[in-house]
């Protein structure tokens, strides 16, 4: 079921956040994660224009989530035990009906993530340091309306 955030989710959502993320960005020590816990809490979720939650038919839990700032996919995470089963690609292309000229940024190091979002169509536009990280990203987006089909 798709349905969009509510307040009462923010603590289920950023245990999903830090366990995707643990596993997604292995490059990056476990205690980046866990020190940024309240940003995400306090910032990164408070900052974001439209939170989608993907909830499980059986478990009734969040296993994945997107979220945008504007046209710019902050975050689009699925857990980890439903990894590389199509949900991943289902909320991407949730994602590009809500905003077809979306951007967003992905760590270079981050092979799998920059592969699955080549995947969906998306190319390199540039490519900058991540302050919060020092590691290299991409930013990532279509180039033309070619791309978007």
């Amino acid at each position: 079921m798709i349905r969009p955030f509510m307040e009462s989710d923010t603590e289920e959502l950023v245990r999903l956040w830090l366990d995707s993320a643990g596993t997604s960005f292995g490059f990056l020590p476990a205690t980046f994660w866990s020190s940024l816990e309240e940003h995400i809490r306090t910032l990164y979720l408070p900052m974001s224009d439209e939170i989608v939650l993907h909830i499980d038919d059986a478990t009734g839990r969040i296993d994945a989530f997107l979220a945008f700032a504007g046209e710019y996919l902050g975050a689009l995470f699925v857990a980890p035990h439903m990894q590389s089963r199509g949900l991943g690609a289902r909320m991407f292309r949730i994602a590009r009906r809500m905003h077809p000229d979306l951007t967003l940024s992905v760590h270079k190091e981050n092979g799998r993530a920059v592969a699955f979002y080549e995947r969906q169509g998306l190319s390199v536009l540039a490519e900058r340091i991540d302050n919060s990280t020092g590691c290299q990203e991409y930013v990532m987006g279509f180039r033309n309306d070619a791309d978007k089909s």
